[in-house]
């Protein structure tokens, strides 16, 4: 999928300390903003509210809280910053249980789906980042981790989750909206799962063009961390953990 950097939307807000990388990256998590359905000329002014409410005292997370996020013209959007890089953690309304990458759609889907736009680029996204880091998506695939933490799973829960899941199952939220959540079964795992399969087994999806053209490094199955993630330096979690 074409994936736009950070930096076409951020520009001058940075992350207000280092984010620490994901080192165990089990499943994809599916959010929503939980925000106003607008058009995707209002997805630049969005993304700098949702960094400044993050970013906030009231939430007190480093930076915008989601991976990746989709707009309703189907336009990718790289969040946090070096998602684009490599796995990083983001953060969660409840607290973030950990090994999950965050995908978000802008918008409120309680009551209506996602565009055909968005909810194809969310199952691109979905399908290129399970391939990036071998999360299975077989059909009935899951994974058992330890919770690091959230208000549905206190930290040592053990749990088994889809590979794909919603950010309700993993805190006390309707997160990512009724519509929304429906649609992992019906849509989101089966789409990511046949692109894959059309994909091969060696071929591939391709690289995000942002990635090509800036030069920057992805990083693949069965590639090493980029060595960025040694040289992070973690701050203590303030207990807080994303919006939506």
């Amino acid at each position: 999928p074409v994936i736009r950097p950070r930096a076409d939307w951020a520009g001058d807000l940075p992350a207000l300390w280092a984010i620490q990388p994901e080192e165990d990256v089990r499943f994809l998590l599916v959010h929503h903003t939980a925000s106003a359905n607008v058009g995707p000329e209002s997805s630049v002014a969005q993304l700098r509210s949702f960094y400044g409410y993050h970013t906030s005292a009231e939430k007190g997370w480093p930076d915008i809280a989601y991976n990746f996020l989709v707009d309703s013209g189907g336009q990718i959007w790289e969040g946090r910053t070096g998602s684009l890089a490599g796995p990083v953690r983001g953060d969660a309304t409840g607290g973030s249980q950990g090994h999950a990458l965050l995908c978000c759609f802008i918008g409120d889907f309680t009551a209506i789906e996602p565009s055909p736009a968005a909810t194809e680029a969310m199952t691109h996204l979905l399908a290129w980042l399970a391939q990036t880091y071998a999360v299975s998506l077989a059909e009935g695939a899951a994974t058992t981790f330890v919770s690091r933490g959230s208000s549905r799973w206190p930290a040592g829960s053990t749990i088994t989750t889809p590979t794909i899941s919603g950010h309700r199952d993993m805190s006390q939220t309707s997160c990512p909206g009724d519509t929304a959540y429906a649609m992992l079964e019906t849509t989101f795992r089966p789409g990511a799962r046949s692109l894959l399969a059309a994909a091969g087994p060696s071929a591939g999806l391709s690289d995000p063009p942002s990635l090509r053209e800036r030069g920057r490094m992805l990083v693949s199955v069965g590639r090493s961390r980029p060595d960025w993630v040694a040289r992070q330096r973690s701050r203590p979690s303030d207990g807080s953990c994303t919006a939506g």
